[in-house]
């Protein structure tokens, strides 16, 4: 039996007892635009009101991405906007919220590029699956913004404070290989067999006791520890889209071109 609802470039289907929720813009390597985000907190909802389901997978359409980041032009439409740039950080955060509270097992199978909001997605999610074709990239500092304290604490759970702040302070992308020697990502297999090995490890997921399962969600959530974003840090990653900085950013990525950020430093 399978159940299907769609919700703006995003899709959700029901089979057996796994959830799918795909990324589908193949226009746009699977980039996420506000409306997509949005949509994401309802689909883990639905998918959570099917009883026997054990797993909610997350993969992108297609085969050139899981997906290549957050929509540019949603940034552009942030430029001056602070209302804007509030109600798209406010987006993305529920977006993964919503993926990292899910009191099912989450898992992104991830082939092609996953960079910036598509690898936050991946690690909101709790373990990653990537084909050898997999491409990763923490782009914000690219571009003149953040990511949030959320998305960064789950960098630095997965590869450590210093890989963190290599990739975050470099932008620069790394293969599937490297992310698997980083710990970003937990498995590598080809690409071809992908599917083959989430459909294994769903299959073993469901031999086990789900109440134990999520109640060791809970313990682990637990034992992390969630630190909290402060209002003054997040006013701090409003205001970057009223800089400088971001336009810039936005203005190199559309070039294809390096970006040429003026010194502009936090007071």
């Amino acid at each position: 039996m399978s159940a299907d609802q769609a919700g703006g470039g995003v899709r959700l289907s029901v089979e057996g007892r796994v959830a799918l929720l795909t990324i589908d813009r193949q226009e746009a390597r699977n980039a996420l635009d506000i409306g997509m985000w949005r949509a994401i907190p309802g689909l883990i909802a639905e998918a959570e009101s099917h009883p026997d389901v054990v797993a909610v997978v997350l993969r992108g359409a297609g085969k050139e991405a899981f997906a290549a980041g957050a929509d540019i032009s949603d940034l552009r439409s942030a430029l001056g906007n602070p209302a804007a740039g509030r109600a798209y950080i406010d987006a993305i955060a529920a977006a993964e919220s919503s993926i990292s509270d899910c009191r099912r097992v989450t898992i992104a199978g991830i082939s092609g590029y996953c960079i910036g909001g598509g690898l936050e997605i991946a690690m909101a999610c709790d373990l990653r699956f990537a084909s050898d074709t997999s491409t990763f990239a923490t782009p914000p500092t690219s571009l003149g913004v953040a990511y949030s304290v959320n998305s960064t604490r789950r960098l630095i759970e997965l590869v450590g404070v210093g890989a963190a702040r290599d990739l975050l302070f470099t932008a620069r992308r790394i293969d599937a290989s490297t992310a698997r020697c980083l710990g970003l990502v937990d498995r590598v297999v080809a690409v071809t067999r992908l599917d083959e090995e989430i459909d294994d490890y769903t299959g073993e997921l469901a031999e086990q006791s789900q109440y134990a399962i999520r109640l060791t969600k809970l313990v682990i959530s637990q034992a992390l520890g969630r630190p909290v974003e402060t209002a003054a840090l997040r006013q701090l990653r409003v205001d970057s889209f009223s800089g400088s900085d971001l336009r810039e950013g936005i203005a190199a990525f559309e070039e294809r071109r390096r970006p040429k950020f003026i010194s502009r430093l936090l007071s």
